[in-house]
């Protein structure tokens, strides 16, 4: 997802969505270990895609830290 570059990080936005992929990656892990034909495994697809949006959300809408003006050992 890219950001209109008028768009500002939204750091509460960007926690929310972080704790709800923290949410599915748990249910992920959880879904996982359960048996191979087990009902909640053809969701797992699902919660992955969900898992990604969330943290590409997170991501984008999280301040990137400023480049430095110079670089590391030049004068």
């Amino acid at each position: 997802m890219r950001r209109n570059s008028r768009q500002q990080p939204s750091e509460a936005f960007a926690a929310e969505e972080q704790h709800r992929a923290d949410g599915l990656a748990r249910r992920i892990v959880e879904i996982s270990a359960r048996p191979a034909g087990a009902p909640e495994t053809s969701a797992l697809p699902h919660y992955q895609a969900a898992y990604q949006d969330a943290s590409g959300n997170a991501a984008a809408h999280t301040a990137q830290p400023e480049k430095p003006k110079r670089k590391w050992g030049r004068k």
